[in-house]
């Protein structure tokens, strides 16, 4: 006879194994908790719950957390330390998620679960809201990244790059976002809010094109996307749908690349956290995250639904549409977004290459209109209030700043 069939129903859904370890844990666990209020005044010690779904919370909110208590520590009496609980459910990549466990102070499973939400009950200070976690302070130029690569793991990269005849390791990763993987991956949520910030892959082939002819390889990342990237250029690898692609290649290939181009989504952050240069282009919802950053940026153009005029960055700002990337508040506010044709897209690219190989030179004019941004950023009030007190390390591309001067009206 099965007892536990014998007790109410809401008794019965509790009573499972899980629960009753959690109870012969939970006297250890309030003895952890007490210990690290005890010593607070030495040590700080906070939890971070890790969202493992998606690889870009999985890298860029793990990196700046472990960044920022490193920086505390550093300018503080007190040692600052963070502890991870990693959720038990299906990582975006676990290889990625095992160098993290390997690497930091971490806890999971019935252990971890009880720690964690006990922490949380018991005060807000032992633990870490991974909204708020946000490069302010210009980490990720102050540190190296936190993850690297073993001798067998750079020795595994390299002899991928030589076998798809990129020996030169002149290369290039491109990340063009469509809704393919999170109508796949939860399929039980509607994500159509979000397809402003899509584009179409072949709008980028042309850039491509200009990039092999400069010597450079091209690898069009992705895990599941919608549409191939179409090409009979050997240097052009759509490694997103030739199957290629494995969980140890995205990491080592966006860490190693020349620069990182996308649209603005997850497999981005790799690039981000091994501290390569960054080109966002034609992307939407982008002043916050971005441009704290030292990225270069070229967006989608935002134009008035009505009179089909482009917006100026102070009416974009007083919209309320800086960051965002709901559709149904650009409908709310009248306001249509383009896509950049194909010829945009290459002369950010082309931009973005000069500017990597130390072969940008601004112009008086485009100094200009750069230090314009900043004192927009500074003076509009409407914008966020870090801009407001000068903290722009990114900059607009300069091709898109001299293409649309009414960009700064």
């Amino acid at each position: 006879m099965n007892i536990r069939s014998l007790l109410p129903p809401k008794l019965r859904q509790v009573a499972t194994v899980g629960a009753l370890i959690k109870v012969v844990l939970l006297p250890f666990v309030f003895f952890a908790i007490t210990l690290i209020l005890v010593i607070r005044p030495l040590v700080v010690i906070k939890f971070f719950k890790v969202n493992p779904w998606r690889i870009g919370h999985l890298l860029i909110e793990i990196e700046i957390a472990r960044l920022n208590s490193l920086q505390k520590s550093a300018i503080k009496r007190r040692k600052y330390l963070v502890i991870y609980y990693f959720p038990d459910r299906e990582p975006a990549n676990r290889y990625l998620q095992n160098k993290w466990k390997s690497l930091l102070p971490s806890v999971e499973g019935h252990w971890g679960w009880l720690l964690f939400y006990s922490a949380k009950r018991i005060s807000e200070q032992l633990f870490i809201t991974p909204s708020l976690v946000r490069d302010k302070d210009g980490l990720l130029s102050k540190y190296p990244s936190s993850l690297s690569f073993s001798e067998t793991e750079s020795e595994l990269g390299e002899k991928f790059l030589q076998s798809v005849g990129c020996q030169n390791r002149k290369f290039v990763c491109l990340m063009v976002r469509d809704s393919a993987y999170l109508d796949t991956i939860r399929s039980d949520k509607d994500f159509s809010f979000y397809e402003y910030r899509d584009s179409k892959i072949m709008t980028y082939l042309p850039a491509a094109e200009m990039l092999t002819r400069q010597g450079y390889t091209v690898f069009r990342m992705g895990q599941i996307v919608k549409n191939e990237l179409i090409s009979v250029n050997p240097k052009i690898i759509d490694y997103a749908t030739n199957g290629m692609r494995t969980e140890f290649l995205d990491l080592f290939l966006g860490a190693n690349c020349s620069f990182f181009v996308s649209t603005g989504t997850g497999i981005d952050t790799v690039a981000q956290i091994f501290r390569r240069p960054m080109l966002y282009v034609n992307m939407l919802g982008f002043y916050e995250d971005i441009l704290i950053n030292d990225y270069l940026f070229y967006p989608k153009i935002y134009k008035d639904a009505i009179s089909l005029r482009q917006l100026s960055l102070r009416e974009i700002a007083r919209r309320g549409l800086v960051n965002e990337i709901d559709r149904s508040r650009f409908k709310e506010e009248n306001t249509l977004v383009e896509d950049l044709s194909e010829q945009e897209i290459t002369d950010a690219i082309q931009e973005m290459l000069m500017r990597t190989t130390g072969n940008y030179i601004p112009s008086i004019n485009e100094q200009g209109l750069h230090a314009k941004v900043l004192d927009i950023f500074k003076t509009e009030p409407n914008l966020y209030g870090e801009f407001n007190r000068g903290f722009l390390r990114g900059e607009f591309a300069s091709c898109f700043l001299n293409k649309y001067p009414n960009f700064l009206d």
